[in-house]
């Protein structure tokens, strides 16, 4: 998964070679040698990371990794060297291999973030930048694990859609 920041710059990459790169794409276009690039920070997950996405304000970084942990980075895009999170949250994200693989999500507006849960009961778990659990919503129609979880763009009211592997999809509001 890769995520370019708002400056237009900066890409932070992640998979499953257990870590987190953040990139200075202008390099790749004055990159005329054969050496290969080499990235500008990086952070070792010790698992793969399904995803890493900047927030829509460009000073959080956030990943979801198969160490069970969502971590967040603070200014990323601005950092050399080794990453270091400045919150990391402990999250189950073991789905198995039949359930489609946790990706928290920030808001395309606001700088919170959602992501589905192995908890039971079934739940969805919406957190602040800092990390801070905000709410964690149940109910009957969650009867599954929402595996993939986004807002809906309107910050007036605030909307999360979840979707299961079978293809389920839950409006909350």
């Amino acid at each position: 998964m890769t995520s370019l920041h708002r400056d237009g710059n900066v890409l932070a990459s992640a998979g499953l070679d257990n870590s987190i790169h953040i990139w200075d794409i202008r390099k790749f276009l004055s990159h005329k040698s054969k050496k290969s690039l080499k990235p500008v920070s990086s952070f070792a997950a010790g698992r793969s990371v399904n995803s890493a996405f900047f927030s829509p304000s460009g000073a959080s970084l956030l990943a979801t990794t198969m160490a069970d942990r969502l971590e967040l980075f603070e200014n990323a895009h601005q950092r050399s060297g080794t990453l270091k999170p400045y919150q990391s949250i402990r999250h189950n994200n073991q789905t198995g291999r039949w359930l489609t693989t946790f990706m928290a999500t920030w808001h395309p507006q606001l700088d919170i973030f959602v992501s589905g849960s192995m908890s039971k009961p079934r739940c969805v778990e919406g957190f602040d930048a800092t990390g801070r659990l905000l709410r964690s919503v149940t109910g009957e129609s969650l009867s599954s694990v929402m595996s993939r979880c986004c807002y809906h763009p309107s910050p007036e009211k605030l909307t999360v859609i979840g979707g299961n592997s079978s293809g389920r999809m839950v409006v909350i509001r």
